[in-house]
């Protein structure tokens, strides 16, 4: 045992000293003690996925050797990494096959060009290889900002990850496609800032699908190495858990945070809209990761949104809810900085079983994610309430819907509140209270007493029901009278 821990030790130390290059298998090493677990999950070691007592891990082939040599149970999952994405690329078929940065290009501009006034195409900024960073805006008034929750959907940070360009992509179709033909669709779109960048790292992407390797980093000339990690680059706790200084690493983090042109260009726009949710989409491992991930047991105080919109979304494509931390510890990355800096209530999915699954199964992991992710895309008008992202005011612009259900996420989470938190988190749910008896009292003003019994059958608003008996009794008295039986109900209603 004290042997099998010090090779694994001396692999922890010495990893990244290889060249990026170098062969690789994808193993599975099972039956480690508590020490060596611990020493694996420390490490800047490119993890693949984990469980008690077994990590998955890229490893070189001498790594490997020695592995075997040190008596370890060792399974390779996949011998020879650059034959498997080979394979992967030969068994496409003309209607099964992944997109590439050229063919996402052309496919993003048909679908905007189809449906103009819901969609606009922009380019975030430059890859280090000079490649557009592409972001569609999907919503009623593109061309505009009108105070509604916005909501960021963001795939292939990872280069290999390729199912994670083609379910946003699919979640732009699907909201393009369905806009004046399915109810909630169009609501979505009309009552949503909706901003999708499918490809973060396209210059991994291509270098990826075209050179036949096993790529996860960027390109940055780094030496005689290439490549930083765009998802161990961002600001918030960046430093050397899970991550590495060795530019050789597959996980080495750069210089500094935001060294990298990608993730520069994406923390510009999550400045400027303030993201109420924000989704990144990796593989694998089938779960729903929330933060934080610098450090076991770093507090969050919103973590009962995290689980509750977790669980909901967990419905849709089964995944396991789970702190990242769960997987691994890793600093660095996009939810930690996506929460901690702007308060976005991020989440990340970990798609499927593997990292380049056939291109058979795309149908299978859009089937299963596309509604999950239009869950939280949903779910951005009651997190717009309860969270302190956004303008301050962004609860009177929403919908009697949004009103109604960030009132009933309220009520859950704000007893659990304190300080400054609870304070402007207590004001924007007075803010929604307020819209939803306006907008109750409106509709009834119009002989429609859908959104009053609405508001009324809402136990998280019967605070503000006074406030809308006195705001429609007003009306009534003062130019805008109400039908007998509406009088009836609205005087009924306590």
């Amino acid at each position: 045992m004290r042997r099998a821990l010090a090779v694994i030790c001396l692999l922890v130390l010495t990893t990244g000293v290889a060249a990026a290059w170098t062969p690789k298998a994808l193993v599975r090493l099972s039956g480690l003690s508590d020490q060596e677990m611990k020493a694996f999950l420390g490490s800047d070691f490119d993890l693949a996925a984990t469980g008690p007592d077994f990590v998955e891990v890229v490893l070189t082939h001498d790594e490997l050797a020695m592995m075997k040599k040190a008596g370890k149970k060792v399974r390779e999952l996949i011998p020879d990494l650059d034959a498997y994405v080979a394979r992967r690329l030969a068994e496409q078929t003309p209607t099964a096959a992944y997109l590439t940065y050229e063919t996402m290009t052309t496919r993003l501009r048909e679908l905007v060009a189809a449906h103009p006034a819901i969609a606009v195409l922009s380019s975030l900024g430059q890859s280090i290889e000079g490649r557009e960073i592409w972001a569609v805006k999907v919503s009623d008034h593109p061309e505009r900002d009108e105070k509604e929750p916005a909501c960021l959907l963001a795939g292939a940070h990872h280069a290999r990850e390729w199912t994670t360009f083609e379910v946003p992509m699919a979640v732009l179709q699907t909201l393009l496609e369905g806009y004046g033909k399915d109810e909630r669709l169009t609501r979505l779109v009309n009552e949503r800032e909706i901003w999708i960048v499918p490809m973060v790292n396209p210059d991994g992407v291509t270098w990826s699908q075209t050179q036949a390797k096993y790529w996860r980093k960027n390109r940055r000339p780094v030496g005689s190495s290439f490549g930083v990690d765009l998802n161990r680059n961002y600001g918030y706790q960046w430093g050397p858990t899970g991550s590495s200084d060795y530019p050789y690493s597959d996980t080495y983090h750069g210089t500094g945070p935001f060294t990298e042109p990608e993730i520069v260009a994406l923390k510009g726009l999550a400045e400027r809209e303030q993201f109420q949710v924000s989704l990144c989409y990796h593989s694998y491992s089938e779960l729903v990761l929330y933060p934080f991930a610098y450090a076991y047991n770093a507090p969050n105080p919103d973590e009962l949104i995290f689980k509750t919109v977790g669980r909901e979304m967990a419905a849709f494509n089964k995944y396991k809810v789970q702190n990242c931390t769960e997987l691994y510890p890793c600093m660095g990355v996009s939810d930690d900085w996506f929460y901690g800096a702007g308060k976005t209530i991020a989440f990340t999915f970990e798609m499927g079983r593997e990292f380049i699954p056939p291109a058979t199964e795309i149908a299978r992991q859009c089937a299963l994610n596309v509604p999950a992710s239009l869950h939280l895309i949903e779910r951005a008008g009651a997190i717009a309430v309860n969270t302190p992202t956004g303008a301050d005011d962004l609860p009177a612009h929403l919908d009697l819907t949004d009103a109604l259900a960030g009132l009933a996420l309220g009520q859950r989470l704000l007893p659990q509140l304190t300080g400054t938190d609870r304070e402007r988190t207590a004001a924007r749910w007075q803010l929604a209270a307020r819209r939803a008896a306006e907008l109750a009292v409106a509709e009834l003003g119009r002989g429609d007493p859908g959104a009053w019994r609405r508001l009324v059958a809402e136990p998280a608003a019967r605070t503000v029901l006074p406030l809308a008996r006195a705001r429609a009794l007003f009306e009534h008295c003062h130019g805008r009278p109400l039908p007998a039986d509406l009088l009836a109900e609205v005087l009924a209603t306590r």
